[in-house]
Parts: structure tokens; C-alpha cells; sequence
């Protein structure tokens, strides 16, 4: 009887994860260079959502990864704008240590340096990016391997960085940036074409999250009659115990 309302209590918390999951990615929808999160569910979840086996056929346990699938590109004109075609991310320099994104709109800070829109470093293969003030955005050009010039200058070339099939060692950082384990070997690019003037979108699809939060409603809704008909159940014989006590 514990056991089995055990495994329903299981059933909701990772329907709720998932939603809560889902609400995210579809919060993020218009965030530019935004991966979705993705809430792996156990066999017996997918089952039961599929109206395959009974909300009651496990313990589910859910975790947590990211999808890192090429959002699309769409031309801005802005020359501080890069999309990346590929797998690299730019590398930037922060208080907390090296952090990886694929949010190419940068900006230029007050002591012209290049920065991301939240004021971090965008590192270059020889440290900062610097832009000298008689240099203006309109006058910069930024190549398909990343390399930075204004006025017949080279200012830097961007650090891109790549993981191959360690993407998934990757953990989250806020504000759309990742951050790599401590003991990894970053690989510098080999397959990333950068694209100035382009801007990558997300990678959500919304419409398929939504019909994802339907069928999360619907599976919640059956663990919780489910739930209900098994607290019903207990009170009843709770009851009959009584009675004949």
C-alpha cells in the first residue's frame, strides 16, 4: 500500500520537473543562442504517457541534460552580432572562470573591450579583445574563423572552443553561458564557421513543447486519481478494521 503511493508521489515530481522544465524552455524561446533543457524520464514514465502500462508500474526518477542542436541563424546586420555554425562556443572571461556560450551579441564596453551583453570578457586567442576609440562597430569585420579587424588592423581572433562528444560534461551557469569541468582539455575549433551579422535563435520548438506540456497534464491528472482512488481505498479499510475491532 506505502509502497505503492510511494511510486505515484515519484510519478508527480518528475511530471512537475518536467513541467517546470518545459515552462523554461518555452520562457527562453526567444533568447538568442538558448538550449533547450530536456528531462529524461525513466521507462515506465514514457510508458505510462503513452498509455502503455499503469502510473503505477515504477519508481520514475528523472534527470537533467541539454540539448545542444544548431539553433537557426538569422541575419541582423549588426556587426557585433556572430552566429556559429557548428559545435564551438565563444569563450568568455569572467570573475568566476571561463565560461562557454553560443549568444554571439556582444558590445563594446567602456574601456573598449569586447564584451557579452552581460558585461563579460569575450576572450581572444591572445587575451581581451581590445578596440581602440577611433574605431567604430560599423568599421569592424569579423571573418569565418573568427578573426577581428578595423581599418586594415587585426584586433584579435575570437577563442572558440569545442567538445566533441563531451558536450554533455557541460553543466548550465545562468544567463545562457555553460561551464566546463575543471580537468578538461578544450579542444580549439576545427568545425565552427563564424557568421558576422547573424545571431543564433534558440533551439526550443515551442509548439512541441506545449503539445508536451498537454500530454504532462494529462499523465499528472491520472496519478492523481490514481492517488486519490488508493487514499479512498485506505480510508475504507481503515474503516473495516475499525468495525470489526
Amino acid at each position: 500500500m506505502v509502497e505503492s503511493m510511494n511510486k505515484i508521489a515519484t510519478g508527480l515530481n518528475a511530471l512537475m520537473r518536467e513541467y517546470e522544465t518545459s515552462s523554461n524552455n518555452i520562457a527562453n524561446s526567444n533568447t538568442a543562442g538558448y538550449k533547450r533543457k530536456i528531462t529524461s524520464f525513466s521507462t515506465e514514465l514514457h510508458k505510462t504517457m503513452r498509455g502503455e502500462a499503469s502510473p503505477l508500474a515504477g519508481t520514475i526518477r528523472a534527470t537533467d541534460s541539454v540539448d545542444f542542436s544548431q539553433g537557426q541563424l538569422v541575419k541582423t546586420e549588426r556587426p557585433l552580432d556572430v552566429g556559429l555554425e557548428g559545435t564551438g562556443f565563444l569563450t568568455l572571461q569572467t570573475p568566476s572562470g571561463r565560461l562557454y556560450t553560443r549568444n554571439g551579441a556582444l558590445q563594446i564596453n567602456i574601456l573598449g573591450q569586447l564584451t557579452d551583453l552581460n558585461g563579460n570578457l569575450v576572450a581572444g586567442r591572445s587575451g581581451p579583445v581590445n578596440v581602440p576609440n577611433s574605431v567604430s562597430e560599423s568599421d569592424i569585420t569579423i571573418d569565418g574563423s573568427g578573426v577581428i579587424k578595423a581599418q586594415g588592423l587585426e584586433l584579435g581572433q575570437l577563442q572558440i572552443a569545442e567538445f566533441a562528444d563531451a558536450a554533455g560534461q557541460l553543466t548550465p551557469a545562468g544567463n545562457g553561458c555553460f561551464r566546463a569541468p575543471a580537468d578538461y582539455r578544450i579542444q580549439e575549433a576545427a568545425a565552427t564557421n563564424v557568421r558576422q551579422g547573424y545571431r543564433e535563435e534558440s533551439n526550443v520548438q515551442v509548439m512541441e513543447e506545449l503539445t508536451g506540456l498537454l500530454s504532462l497534464s494529462r499523465a499528472f491528472e491520472a496519478n492523481m486519481s490514481i492517488l486519490k482512488r488508493q487514499r479512498e481505498n485506505n480510508m475504507a479499510t481503515l474503516d473495516v478494521a475499525k468495525t470489526n475491532g
